[in-house]
């Protein structure tokens, strides 16, 4: 019996499996009373199709087809996620014959029925009276016209193209759109979006598998948070605790960003730029649901997924895992604490996604062995939190930052999991003070507020109105009774490129000339070899030069025992040289590990052989900040170009006549123009980001012959402007900049 009864509560509790019951059966009535073959066969499809497609909806989310469910139903969405789904999709193919059978012999089944009653009329009278029956408890059972009033969004069409007039229409005129934004720095920001680890796993139940989430709720703030209408779904989610807005956009769903390349509508990541925040995105796989297009509509400064890092997740396995992405987020805490300017860094996490988790073997490492698949995937998502934290309070990151841990959404599927835990809801877990955060106590907490929070929080000052601003009582059922005007507002606010403010870029006119210039290229950490990106290593050096590179940036750190040597950074470093020790290693140890088992890595005497026997190369650094000790141990200063990222290394670097010191884009934003010029700083490096607001200062920079280069090339790959690559820049920026990073160029 109890068996059944999660059976049952597994599509939605009794009242919602009796409703697909009565559909079904009411699809089979209907069909009984078609007698052609083929009219019955056709329809005894379509019938089958509603009634599967309504049965793997209660399934997956506990409600029937709505929004949420036609998001997920498109080929991107279901491409990549397939092999998780194997057992569940042999299930619905089995469900889908039998259902199909019964349809389509449903006139037949009926006419031996008539004979056993012997009277067509009383036949008739049961058929109708049996289609009255279920379409009236599918009518009167609430959750069917509720999930399904969410649909109406998919025939809203958007005629207007004026974001202004669509607020004024809806009383929103106060509304602060993104071009509007005023805001200053605050602390920095850290977003985790956990999938599906929704508060149920807090409980005493569960308390085994969440013991560091368990810890940091008794510690930090805990705040509890509703899942609201249109922010169920990952990519939903993100939309949400972005703007504010649930993520409705009618019959384009996820396409819309498709196209766009500004948005309106003023969101987190926006707020932030115009504070002078560096801000990164950290997920598997971006392309999954559209989320590429919807983080360029963004724009944030970097978006790093499977695709444009060096770490490749689980041996002979595809992607990364969420032990890649933490890995990956403390690499790039190493960078980001180094620039001097404020930054904000989102991780989104996916391996305990429904329906069984993303079993990573690695982690048996850390974790026991687990009731099932997905609660292993819990246990390791809550350890790698607490790794990650752990981190950031030994670097002492978190006196200058504040940290948001939510789920993404409730659990997907099976929910007896989450049998005697409470209603289900989700969480916010923050460092974050009460006198910052300033929650209204008073009224529910919904995934909308969530932007309010993490500024707020964070102690940023801005002049934002968001959309809980706007609702006074139930949040949740404001947006299901405004789903057609929350969709006109999320349609309007974006700016696509097929849009007459939209032009296309130009190629240069002086694309020839630029593409043969050897002293526009900079050989990205020694430049690509074998498909590695970030080798650092002799064989780069080598290869690059025979293909007609002379400017080599090299990744300089040091060892333990206070050595220069060159790696991007030690946990990449470790992965690529599978060393598993603590960093960062003795000189001697590093020396000892071949990358990737066939690189030779570099320390000063191999940097220096190499530049020696190479005169015409010049040396461009990263990472190290000392002007003054690097140049006294590298070769020739008058080929030294070093990257500094404050205004002491500068001015250093400036004092000990190296060929030239590289104020970095936080620098030569904060100076202008004139300063560099009073200074006769020779070059400048920037994001390629950096060009499109800053296209003024770039002329000035350039009239004065300084020249700049930009980084940040080929992390685009793949979305709305599909290859922001070597040959992009060429083509299309280099009239604002001099030249670029580049993994790879062909001189030719």
């Amino acid at each position: 019996m109890e068996s059944l009864i999660l059976f049952i509560d597994q599509f939605g509790g009794k009242e919602d499996v009796i409703v697909l019951l009565s559909l079904i059966s009411g699809l089979i009535v209907i069909n009984s009373l078609i007698k052609p073959k083929a009219l019955r066969l056709i329809s005894s499809v379509l019938a089958t199709l509603l009634s599967s497609a309504q049965a793997f909806s209660l399934y997956s989310t506990q409600s029937f087809i709505g929004y949420q469910f036609y998001i997920h139903m498109n080929l991107k969405g279901v491409i990549g996620m397939q092999s998780l789904f194997v057992t569940q999709m042999t299930t619905l193919l089995i469900f889908f014959i039998i259902v199909a059978t019964l349809n389509f012999y449903s006139y037949r089944i009926f006419r031996k029925l008539n004979n056993f009653i012997k009277s067509d009329k009383k036949m008739f009278f049961i058929q109708v009276l049996g289609l009255l029956a279920f379409c009236s408890l599918i009518i009167l059972e609430g959750n069917f016209i509720k999930d399904t009033a969410s649909l109406k969004t998919l025939f809203i069409t958007n005629n207007s193209s004026n974001f202004e007039e669509v607020l004024l229409k809806y009383n929103m005129s106060s509304y602060t759109s993104s071009d509007k934004i005023e805001s200053s720095a605050g602390k920095n920001i850290i977003v985790i979006s956990m999938e599906s680890l929704e508060r149920g796993f807090l409980n005493e139940k569960h308390s085994s598998l969440t013991p560091n989430l368990n810890q940091l709720k008794t510690k930090w703030n805990y705040l509890d948070l509703k899942q609201n209408c249109g922010s169920s779904w990952t990519s939903g989610s993100l939309y949400t605790y972005m703007t504010g807005f649930p993520a409705f956009f009618g019959s384009q769903g996820n396409s819309a960003f498709k196209g766009s390349y500004h948005s309106s509508i003023s969101s987190i990541p926006e707020l932030l730029r115009r504070a002078n925040y560096q801000t990164v995105y950290l997920n598997t796989d971006t392309q999954h649901s559209g989320v590429d297009n919807m983080l360029n509509v963004f724009h944030f400064d970097k978006v790093i997924d499977y695709r444009n890092t060096s770490e490749k997740g689980p041996e002979n396995e595809p992607g990364l895992r969420d032990m890649d992405l933490f890995s990956i987020a403390k690499s790039e805490i190493e960078t980001l604490k180094d620039l001097k300017k404020p930054y904000a860094l989102f991780i989104s996490t996916t391996d305990s996604h429904f329906p069984d988790g993303i079993y990573d073997k690695r982690m048996e490492a850390n974790i026991s062995p687990k009731n099932s698949g997905f609660e292993f995937t819990v246990a390791s998502l809550d350890y790698l939190i607490g790794d990650f934290v752990s981190y950031l309070k030994a670097k002492d990151i978190l006196k200058n930052t504040v940290i948001y841990i939510f789920p993404d959404h409730l659990k997907m599927g099976d929910p007896s999991l989450f049998e005697s835990t409470g209603e289900r809801e989700l969480y916010v877990i923050t460092n974050a003070n009460n006198e910052d955060i300033r929650l209204d106590t008073s009224n529910t907490t919904y995934q909308i507020d969530l932007p309010k929070i993490i500024l707020n929080g964070a102690a940023i000052e801005h002049n934002l109105k968001f959309l809980t601003d706007y609702i006074t009582g139930d949040k949740d059922q404001f947006i299901r009774d405004n789903i057609n005007e929350i969709t006109e507002i999320n349609c309007a606010g974006l700016l696509r490129s097929n849009t007459k403010t939209y032009a296309a870029p130009q190629i240069s006119k002086h694309y020839k000339d630029y593409k043969k210039d050897t002293y526009r290229y900079i050989a990205h950490a020694g430049g690509i070899i074998d498909g590695y990106t970030y080798t650092n290593s002799l064989e780069a050096l080598n290869m690059n030069y025979s293909k007609g590179f002379r400017l080599f940036e090299l990744d300089i750190r040091k060892t333990s025992d206070n050595k220069y040597v060159a790696l991007h950074n030690w946990e990449e470093w470790s992965y690529m040289t599978g060393y598993t020790g603590e960093t960062p290693v003795t000189f001697q140890e590093f020396m000892n590990h071949k990358i990737h088992k066939k690189y030779s890595p570099l320390s000063m005497k191999e940097i220096n052989d190499w530049f020696k026997e190479h005169p015409d190369a010049i040396l461009v650094t990263d990472k190290v900040n000392e002007p003054e000790l690097f140049s006294k141990v590298f070769i020739d200063a008058n080929r030294l170009i070093m990257e500094l990222f404050n205004e002491k290394a500068l001015k250093q670097g400036l004092k000990f006549n190296i060929l030239s010191a590289m104020p970095t884009q936080g620098l030569i934003a904060k100076m202008g123009w004139e300063k560099a010029v009073q200074l006769k700083l020779k070059h400048v490096a920037v994001s390629r980001y950096f060009i499109k607001e800053n296209k003024g200062l770039l002329k000035k920079l350039k009239e004065n012959g300084i020249k700049v280069y930009v980084y940040h090339v080929n992390q685009d790959e793949d979305v709305l402007d599909s290859g922001m690559d070597e040959e992009y820049v060429t083509k299309y920026e280099l009239d604002y900049v001099y030249g670029m990073y580049a993994d790879k160029w062909n001189f030719e």
